[in-house]
């Protein structure tokens, strides 16, 4: 069964360096291809499947297929003795196959399609350990993307009285329908306060959260709201709240990755943090800069996940990093990669990240933006720097505090599939920058705004410091619980989820099984029953009935003949 996860590693490759090669060349050649056909006409609705390429679709396409392709390499050594390897692999290959469909399409109808496909999957993934938390973590996933797919339904239903689904040939919609995609995108891009899915997603096999949770499922809102820029662009209230959501969201992944001491859990918090960034760039009325970062975000950020995968693989599956320690003498290789990585993220010049967040601060900055938005950012950067410092000293110089009877080594196999994306952390944004932004870029800066962003970042790492050292164990642990728990967020999942389903299942019971069966159903039963025995009446007295009626025309004759 490993050759099947061989076998698709490279058809994935494959199409994926196709899907590069089309996507530049229609990039420079501002190309767009429509493809229609019909599946069915109702009321004068056609409801028509349709696939609409660019370089937009091309390029993410490229950027999911060649993730696709490593983690099917690296799963082959990662999953090769697990007894259900098989269905991890259907189950990935099925994502892989949703997430497609929902690029491809600007058509509500398959877009849905394709968005309940990764919700489903997301769910059978997540519980694959089958064990208590990762059933509960499961259905807080499920359940939180459930109210995201019930609000692309409403957007459908409305969008019925505008005559067709393909919102691609809409210059203006209802605000409404803008409110429901804004919604479904927040659920599955895990922005405030539908954020506590994805750290409680990490539940998951790594290879899952390395594919699924950086850089397919959680970029579909962000990718589903770049498809709808050139509508919701024409609403100001609809920006001012996705950016005031995106700039909480940004604070509270960034506290919490600081006090987190769980591996996978400071990643995860780290992927929400760009998400929120990039929906803000994205309420700035500037989506080509919030897409380059998508796609290179994913690059690093599977690596990243990868990296750690390994990390937890060597160490008998112990993610927490105070165990951890002096590992770049155990897994060299690996250790750099994560470096890599690691620097990519904080925006070490010129690497990959360097390219979209240098590029995404200085057009904050360069806007007329309040003095709050400024702190919030700058704040949410140091943070950025920070967690990802402490992550690499905990790992790099604290002591080894793990078993003695270890044999923690290298994983030739997995190290081979993250090679590509390291190339890709290191170069990618590079090139996609010259291809997409070729122009002479014109920022003015004053030297205060320019040092600012390098100046918080020191501040933050000496605040880092210092705070482990001053702050005694009680006031860490509180502060561990508080943001660890996501400042509490988790009591409020019952206002989303369980209210909702208790009012349904009390409506269920009171009104579907009780007031309408009574009112309703059972009074036209009655109605239909006597009815029914009237005409049974006429049929079976029939010859009776005839000359009755036969008796009061001939009386009626009689009476007009007088």
């Amino acid at each position: 069964m490993i050759m099947l996860y061989y076998i698709s590693s490279m058809l994935f490759l494959i199409i994926s360096s196709m899907m590069m090669m089309i996507g530049m060349f229609m990039l420079l050649n501002k190309m767009t291809y429509f493809m229609e056909w019909n599946v069915m006409i109702m009321n004068t609705v056609n409801m028509n499947f349709f696939i609409y390429m660019d370089w937009i679709m091309l390029m993410f396409m490229f950027t999911v297929l060649l993730i696709s392709s490593m983690i099917m390499l690296y799963c082959c050594e990662y999953m090769a003795h697990d007894y259900n390897n098989i269905r991890f692999f259907f189950l990935v290959f099925f994502f892989i196959l949703s997430m497609l469909l929902m690029i491809i399409s600007p058509n509500m109808i398959s877009i849905l399609i394709g968005w309940d496909g990764l919700g489903l999957i997301s769910y059978c993934l997540v519980i694959f350990y089958q064990n208590n938390y990762s059933f509960n973590s499961g259905m807080l996933t499920i359940l939180l993307n459930r109210i995201g797919d019930v609000t692309i339904l409403i957007s459908i239903s409305l969008m019925l009285t505008m005559g067709n689904w393909n919102f691609i040939f809409m210059d203006k919609v209802n605000w409404m329908i803008i409110l429901m995609i804004m919604i479904s995108a927040f659920t599955k891009s895990a922005q405030f306060p539908f954020s506590s899915w994805l750290p409680a997603a990490m539940a998951a096999p790594t290879p899952v959260s390395s594919l699924v949770h950086s850089s397919t499922l959680v970029t579909a809102g962000v990718y589903l709201l770049i498809r709808f820029h050139y509508l919701i662009y024409k609403n100001e209230y609809i920006l001012s709240i996705i950016m005031m959501i995106s700039l909480m969201t940004m604070m509270m992944a960034g506290f919490s990755a600081n006090f987190e001491y769980d591996m996978k859990k400071i990643i995860a918090f780290s992927t929400l943090s760009q998400l929120g960034l990039m929906m803000l760039i994205f309420a700035f009325k500037n989506w080509e800069l919030s897409y380059f970062h998508l796609i290179i975000h994913a690059m690093f950020k599977s690596m990243m996940f990868m990296c750690s995968g390994i990390l937890i693989h060597g160490m008998l599956n112990y993610q927490d990093i105070r165990f951890l320690g002096k590992l770049k003498y155990f897994m060299p290789l690996t250790f750099s990669m994560l470096m890599i990585s690691n620097l990519s993220l904080c925006g070490m010049p010129f690497m990959s990240g360097f390219y979209s967040k240098d590029q995404i601060l200085e057009n904050l900055f360069m806007n007329n933006n309040n003095l709050i938005i400024y702190l919030f950012v700058l704040i949410s950067t140091g943070l950025t720097v920070s967690y990802s410092i402490r992550l690499i000293y905990y790992l790099l110089f604290k002591t080894l505090n793990f078993n003695n009877f270890n044999n923690i080594k290298e994983y030739k196999l997995m190290n081979y599939s993250m090679i590509m994306l390291m190339t890709m952390s290191i170069f990618y944004g590079y090139l996609m920058n010259l291809f997409m932004f070729s122009n002479i870029e014109v920022v003015f800066l004053n030297s205060m705004e320019k040092l600012s962003i390098i100046m918080i970042c020191s501040i933050f790492i000496i605040i880092n410091k210092l705070m482990n050292k001053i702050m005694n164990f009680k006031i860490m642990y509180f502060l561990k619980f508080f943001f660890g728990k996501m400042w509490f967020l988790y009591n409020f999942i019952p206002l989303f989820i369980i209210i909702p389903l208790n009012f349904s299942n009390k409506y269920l019971n009171n009104y579907d099984k009780g007031w309408s069966e009574m009112f309703f159903k059972n009074s036209l039963m009655m109605k239909m029953n006597k009815l029914n025995n009237l005409d049974i009446f006429i049929n079976n007295n029939n010859n009776m009935m005839l000359m009755m009626l036969n008796m009061v025309f001939l009386m009626m004759i009689m009476l007009m003949l007088l």
